[in-house]
């Protein structure tokens, strides 16, 4: 059950100030309101959500992971869960499970102006780190493309997105043939 505006002023308070501890950077002290949250509303999502994003700040992702899988056994079209999963499999450096959870964000958005348009951005930069490494196929280069345009599309005048045209540029000469992987970390041309 979600808190809402009829539900006790201490819930709401306590939201407010796991919120307000996120913003601040004090994640322990998030975790612990979320927990106290979640002693009285053990199945509110929203809560969950806020606590797996402190877990995740605080690396510890084996937490945050088992709390998301039980969000997702209660309703898997909550977009913003996989939202987190998104968040934290990036945290760990598992770019295709990113990749994949952001992509399944976006899918699962009902409405899109609720979308937090950065998901195209997180989910095309796990396939540009992707590049670095091992390498991304024809298919993963043309999706990567197709990410960072639609945020480049989305946030035009972005902090991020003069750095995202000329990455697109750069690179669109790159596209691996059929059967091969483009492995590139930048700095060559």
């Amino acid at each position: 059950m979600a808190i809402t505006a009829q539900d006790d002023d201490e819930s709401l308070s306590d939201l407010a100030q796991a919120r307000e501890a996120m913003r601040k950077k004090e994640f322990l002290k998030a975790e612990h309101i979320c927990l106290r949250m979640l002693a009285q509303h053990p199945t509110d999502n929203d809560i969950r959500h806020l606590l797996s994003h402190a877990l995740v700040f605080q690396s510890r992702f084996t937490e945050a992971d088992s709390l998301l899988k039980k969000v997702l056994e209660s309703d898997t079209n909550l977009a913003g869960t996989y939202w987190y999963m998104g968040l934290s499999a990036e945290r760990q450096n598992k770019n295709l499970t990113a990749v994949y959870h952001f992509k399944k964000y976006l899918a699962k958005t009902a409405n899109p102006l609720n979308i937090n348009v950065s998901a195209w951005l997180h989910a095309a930069s796990g396939y540009r780190r992707m590049m670095r490494s091992e390498g991304i196929t024809t298919a993963q280069f043309d999706e990567m493309v197709y990410l960072y345009n639609h945020y480049l599309e989305a946030m035009p005048t972005e902090v991020y997105a003069e750095a995202v045209r000329d990455f697109l540029e750069r690179v669109k000469s790159r596209k691996p043939a059929p059967g091969q992987k483009l492995v590139w970390d930048e700095t060559s041309e």
